[in-house]
């Protein structure tokens, strides 16, 4: 009896290490880029939360299956993202990607749709939904967050250093840029790493008790 626990074990154990790579991805959003901005689009005029543009973004999480930290803007740019996003400093956005901008002293987020479509809350004051038609890198750029869409044919964004007018920020882009994104990517690998322990042992210890309830 003893050696039939000890095979059923590794099995089982084999086969957990088999499935948390999935559990891992199986905050995986299912909605394409489009279905992301039509999303936007239907809420034009509405307001969230308090009408920050933070509470777009958490409602934005929220409808992509995900939860958003409430945090200042600017905040964005270093938070720990769900598994499978990325985000680049400098980046060229896609379709439906989180812009971060660093201006004042909380910063600003918005949804992007091309260099002359955007989607922001708590725009010039305005705190509901608004479509600004400007370029996308005015003052203060930072970057972007990019989810994983199931339309995405890459996980990652193109690193590209943006003209936003401003000195200041595009030296900040030109040397800071490699370390930053290096920098996201080990956080990112240890986030995962975390993560795939943590789902690793709870299945191990529930076989445990399964086990045990046999005895």
């Amino acid at each position: 009896m003893k050696r039939f626990f000890k095979r059923f074990i590794a099995v089982a154990l084999c086969v957990t290490m088999l499935l948390c790579p999935l559990a891992l991805n199986a905050s995986a959003t299912n909605k394409t880029s489009d279905e992301a901005i039509n999303w936007v689009k239907s809420n034009l005029g509405e307001s969230f939360g308090a009408g920050y543009c933070v509470d777009l973004i958490c409602a934005y999480y929220s409808y992509l299956g995900e939860t958003a930290p409430y945090i200042p803007a600017y905040m964005f740019s270093t938070i720990s993202l769900p598994a499978g996003w990325t985000r680049t400093q400098g980046g060229h956005p896609q379709k439906g990607d989180i812009l971060v901008f660093t201006n004042g002293t909380m910063g600003h987020v918005a949804i992007y749709e091309s260099d002359y479509s955007t989607y922001h809350q708590n725009w010039s004051g305005q705190l509901f939904v608004t479509h600004y038609t400007g370029l996308y890198s005015w003052r203060d750029y930072w970057g972007c967050i990019h989810p994983n869409f199931a339309d995405s044919s890459s996980g990652a964004t193109v690193t590209s250093p943006v003209d936003t007018g401003s000195t200041q920020t595009t030296t900040s882009q030109t040397g800071e840029s490699s370390s930053a994104s290096s920098g996201t990517d080990v956080s990112s690998i240890i986030s995962l790493a975390v993560n795939f322990a943590a789902i690793c042992i709870k299945a191990l210890s529930l076989l445990i008790n399964i086990i045990a309830s046999f005895r």
